[in-house]
């Protein structure tokens, strides 16, 4: 395993981050523990869940594994959705109060090492909401904020409020990012860069997609692609993603690996990234992901993979309404 420092905090995270989204969704308990042990025992310490996972369930099967290693792990949750409340979403300050406390109960601990807001709030002050999660840091529950999914405005006026104001800013920014998806290199990863701000992707394997088994006659028959159905369909089944998947494949031939390494290699050789979040349903999936930190790939293949993109429409930023794939469904 190789490790890094997120942003400017200090910490020592692991290059992979293991994604909890499966777990209580696709996953039970005890299928989901084998995944969680084996990612220890790979040198796996930063773990990424979020408060509407699985209706609650990734942070209560991610809690009861962790928490007689909770001194040696990074653990990062969400906040902005309910489960309980299909309509309630925001960071207003009685609503993240009562999040974070039920966060805090299922994942059995005393502390958040990282609280995202998991998409940035049009309906609240900025200055609310970073005073919320100061408090919160000032508190000891939680130790640092992150934001997720915003735009580049959104992230700079957050920084100039949290001067201003003297309070802790995002040091963590978790986008939207893999080989089919790479609008954020155009303002939030050189911001990010500029600042020293911390990233972790999500979507690093576009739902599967950079991991070979889609194509253009068909999804493959299993959960995740049936329950993903919509989502995909939103955003990869373009003729350009699936070219782009082709020269994956190519790749991942000729250096004798499988797509999802050469695709996760990518992402791990672009320097304003710490950790790409894999999510992972198999304990097989989860070895190669971490084999992905040897394939090292030379400028010549960087810019192979990366000549046939085109931009595209940013997505998944917040409107106000539900979109294919939210977590609340």
């Amino acid at each position: 395993m190789e490790y890094s420092i997120l942003g400017k905090t200090g910490i020592r995270v692991s290059r992979i981050c293991l994604g909890a989204m499966s777990f209580g969704w696709l996953l039970t308990e005890e299928e989901s523990r084998p995944i969680i042990e084996k990612a220890l025992d790979l040198g796996i310490t930063f773990f990424d869940t979020a408060n509407v996972y699985g209706r609650g369930r990734s942070e209560e099967i991610l809690g009861s594994v962790l928490k007689d290693h909770r001194e040696d792990v990074i653990i990062a949750t969400k906040v902005f959705w309910s489960f309980r409340q299909p309509t309630a979403a925001g960071l207003s300050r009685p609503f993240v109060f009562k999040e974070v406390a039920d966060s805090l109960h299922r994942l059995q601990t005393d502390y958040i090492d990282v609280l995202y807001a998991h998409r940035f709030d049009p309906n609240t002050s900025c200055d609310d909401i970073l005073r919320t999660l100061n408090i919160l840091i000032t508190k000891g529950i939680v130790q640092h904020i992150g934001v997720s999914t915003l735009f580049a405005w959104e992230l700079a006026k957050s920084l100039w409020k949290a001067d201003t104001l003297g309070l802790e800013p995002f040091q963590v920014v978790q986008p939207h990012y893999n080989l089919l998806y790479r609008e954020e290199e155009r303002e939030i990863l050189p911001l990010c860069r500029d600042q020293k701000i911390a990233v972790t992707t999500w979507g690093s394997l576009a739902r599967g997609v950079l991991a070979g088994g889609y194509s253009r006659a068909g999804k493959p028959a299993t959960v995740r692609a049936h329950k993903d159905a919509e989502l995909i369909d939103h955003w990869f089944t373009r003729d350009q993603d699936f070219q782009i998947v082709d020269r994956v494949k190519e790749l991942a031939k000729e250096k004798d690996c499988s797509p999802a390494q050469i695709a996760l290699a990518w992402i791990l050789s672009k320097r304003e990234i710490t950790a790409p979040i894999v999510g992972i349903t198999k304990v097989e999936h989860l070895e190669e992901a971490v084999s992905s930190l040897d394939i090292r790939l030379s400028p010549e293949n960087m810019a192979y993979l990366e000549e046939l993109y085109r931009p595209r429409e940013l997505t998944g930023h917040y409107s106000g309404a539900a979109m294919p794939g939210d977590p609340r469904e």
